[in-house]
């Protein structure tokens, strides 16, 4: 069997608290199992969901649905899952309570399904190695940061964080087949004068 094969998706979390972990000069851990008993990882581990979550907010093509439908359950609620970080509808539809709500008939009750767009919550292990790196490094950054606060190692993790960004944009990039024929992705730069 090959390496790659025998390399199971623990492993990708584990290794990013290791990278956390290096940049405070502690040891590594050898298995996930490990983190119970390190009070330095279970703090990296808490860090990198930190991070994930809020790299996440921002909404990539891995973790976005447009048009998703929400089906209303046999009372007419639409309840919404958890690990959904954000919802929009253009029909002023809102998020409340973990249920969708209409501002304008002022309910909770829905007689037909509503599309929505929606950024998911996704799990560390299941997301691309670009994105998973750059939440890596950004998580780094914030534990250095709050255990050690040494300047020099805040700076070069700030380097690599930046590197970090810009391949998980053209992960991105490439999953999303951006264009400036059919897309508005070009829409979020603005233009200097």
């Amino acid at each position: 069997m090959a390496i790659e094969e025998q390399y199971d998706s623990l492993h990708f979390l584990a290794d990013s608290i290791n990278i956390l972990l290096q940049t405070i000069g502690e040891l590594p851990i050898t298995s996930l199992e490990d983190v119970d008993n390190i009070l330095e990882a279970q703090i990296a581990q808490k860090v990198i969901f930190e991070a994930k979550q809020t790299i996440l907010s921002e909404g990539w093509e891995v973790n976005t649905d447009v048009n998703y439908p929400f089906l209303p359950d046999t009372n007419g609620f639409i309840p919404v899952p958890p690990h959904c970080l954000e919802i929009k509808s253009g029909k002023n539809i809102i998020l409340r309570d973990w249920q969708l709500y209409n501002k304008t008939t002022h309910s909770r009750i829905f007689d037909a399904p509503v599309s929505c767009s929606v950024t998911w919550n996704l799990g560390f292990e299941t997301l691309p190695h670009a994105l998973r790196y750059y939440i890596t490094i950004y998580a780094a950054r914030i534990f250095q940061a709050r255990m050690i606060s040494d300047k020099a190692m805040y700076n070069f993790t700030k380097e690599d964080e930046s590197t970090a960004l810009v391949r998980a944009k053209n992960s991105n990039g490439y999953l999303g087949e951006f264009n400036m024929l059919d897309s508005d992705h070009a829409n979020t730069f603005n233009i200097l004068s």
